[in-house]
């Protein structure tokens, strides 16, 4: 297929895929989302994952940029390291503004940890901290 012959292809479709996966799995077990109407919850779940990779692409793009590499060059240790540091960032952020502006509730199970008096997902940082690393690993595989 013409579609896996690029290397940004193969990226999006590993974070798609991972952030479908990672996003259903926990989802089930760890937010406060059984009351929500069919519909809200499918839309919120599918904008999740589209939004991942939006973030997989960003940050991506960041370290590249942080490296001094354009975007499309292939990583080295150091660039997954820069990658890694940066998504791990990213995530503390993300989460808990996404707390802070009430987007989503955890479930008693959801592991947390308290940054700034919000209890933030260690789930979601775990998610953005690891999968932008493996979708640029995988997805540079030839």
């Amino acid at each position: 297929m013409k579609l896996f012959k690029t290397r940004l292809s193969r990226i999006i479709l590993w974070a798609f895929a991972l952030n479908t996966v990672w996003e259903f799995g926990q989802c089930v077990f760890f937010y406060n989302m059984w009351s929500w109407p069919f519909w809200k919850s499918t839309i919120w779940m599918w904008a999740a994952i589209f939004g991942d990779v939006l973030i997989v692409l960003g940050l991506w793009k960041g370290a590249s940029f942080l490296r001094g590499l354009g975007p499309f060059h292939k990583p080295s240790t150091s660039g997954y390291l820069v990658l890694i540091l940066l998504s791990f960032g990213a995530s503390i952020v993300l989460e808990w503004l996404a707390i802070y502006l009430n987007l989503w509730s955890y479930d008693p199970f959801m592991p947390t940890l308290t940054f700034y008096d919000r209890e933030i997902g260690v789930l979601p940082i775990l998610q953005i901290t690891s999968l932008p690393v493996l979708s640029v690993y995988m997805g540079s595989k030839k």
